[in-house]
Formats: C-alpha cells, structure tokens, sequence
C-alpha cells in the first residue's frame, strides 16, 4: 500500500500546523510532491522542513487564501517547480462562536471568507490547470458541522455546509473533465489550540461521540489520502464523515 501518491503534486492550504501539516507529510511519505500553502511563513517552513527530513520533496507559498491572486499563485508554483497539479486538498478553517445577533459584519466576512471564498478562489484556478492537464482530484475539508446545527457557530456552520454544496456542485461540473471532488468531515481533533484548554471544558466534547474521545489529526490525515489516492478512483461527489460517530447520535 505504499506509494500511493508516486509522481503525484498535491497543493495543501493551511498546511502549517494541525490537519493540513499532517496531510502534507502523510501525501509526501507516500511518493507526493508537496505544494505546502500557509500564511505564517515560519510555520510552512516547518513543514517543508519535516518533509524534507524524511526525504520528501516540499517547498513553501506564502499565501492568503482569500485573494484570488494569492489562489492562483499556489497552482503557478506547483506547475512551475512540478510541472502539473494533481491534487489540491482545500484545509483552510477558522472558527467565532457567536450567533447572528452577536456576530459583526466584519466576521461573518473573516469566517465565511477564510472557510468558504478560499475554496471557490483555490479551486478555481486548479480545475483550469487541471483540465488542461487531463485531470485531477480535489479534497474539501469540511466538518461535522456542515452535516448539522451547533449552537453559537452561525457563520462557522453556514461556511462548512457551503463546502459541501460547493463540492458536491463541482463535482458534476467537471467530472466530464476527469476531475474527482469529494469532501470529508471531521469531527472534533486534538490540535494546538485544544491543548491550551484546560481538560475539564473539553471532558463533555471528548464524550459527544461514540468513540469517546477526539481524532489525532494523523487519523483524518489518512481519510483524505484515501481520497486522494487511486483506491478511489470511483468516489465524486462524497462526503466522507470522519467524526468518530458524533453525527450517528
């Protein structure tokens, strides 16, 4: 089962830290060649340098996700140094707990723009470089709470159920042109930002779902290299839920 991505380039967004860091090293660690898109330089080069350690083939973007022509960029380098792009894994989420009353303008933009425009913005300019190519594969990274209603999460909520109309959209749109787009949904995950949150908040989350516990992101990493790989070379479309049963309760 090794190798699945051999001669495959595959572009990340968010792929600094947490879920997208650990994408990037799994896809590299299987033959890919990693296109790393981050906005903190320091930690992309992070990754890069992981990569690079265990023998991998990486470089860095310094990017945006939210402007088009930061969205552009990342294929233009992932052609330029690879020579194609196989494979763009959408990662790039943000999160404000407020409901509609209590959210500004000003974050419902932040949010909807970081978790939803950067798709559309990513993909765009993938799909074109793509079809020129032959072909590609493109993993949305939803959430659990694209699949239903959470309390306090209206801008997130509304972003992640987007991702998946978005995927689902693009994936009749351009199956003709031999591109798979699929989304997966996590649910929650052991991430930097939850070690800093003192054990008894995330006791009841921890317990939310039948697994009785959070993901390591190692775990959804693996979700989506089945995506991307050729054992599912028939899945567009999908939506694969990733969220220890939280959804089945």
């Amino acid at each position: 089962m090794a190798n699945r991505l051999q001669g495959k380039v595959a572009a990340i967004t968010g792929a600094g830290m947490g879920l997208g860091q650990a994408v990037a090293t799994l896809f590299a660690s299987e033959g890919a060649q990693v296109v790393v898109g981050e906005i903190k330089g320091e930690e992309g080069r992070e990754t890069v340098s992981r990569i690079q350690t265990q023998g991998g083939e990486a470089i860095l973007v310094e990017m945006d996700v939210r402007l088009g022509e930061d969205a552009e960029r990342l294929t233009r380098a992932a052609v330029d140094k690879y020579g194609r792009l196989d494979i763009l894994v959408n990662n790039v989420g943000v999160q404000i707990n407020k409901d509609v009353v209590d959210t500004s303008e000003e974050e419902w933009d932040f949010v909807v723009d970081t978790n939803l425009k950067s798709m559309f913005l990513c993909s765009k300019y993938a799909v074109a470089q793509m079809r020129r190519q032959g072909g590609g594969n493109i993993i949305c990274v939803s959430s659990l709470s694209g699949l239903v209603g959470n309390g306090l999460q209206a801008s997130y909520n509304a972003s992640k159920h987007g991702v998946i109309g978005l995927v689902r959209s693009m994936a009749v749109d351009h199956a003709v042109d031999n591109i798979r787009v699929n989304a997966v949904c996590p649910g929650s995950m052991n991430t930097p930002l939850t070690e800093t949150i003192p054990e008894e908040k995330l006791a009841p989350y921890r317990e939310a779902n039948l697994m009785r516990r959070f993901a390591a992101p190692e775990e959804i990493a693996k979700a989506v290299l089945f995506l991307a790989s050729d054992e599912a070379s028939f899945v567009t479309g999908s939506v694969l839920v990733a969220d220890g049963g939280y959804t089945t309760l």
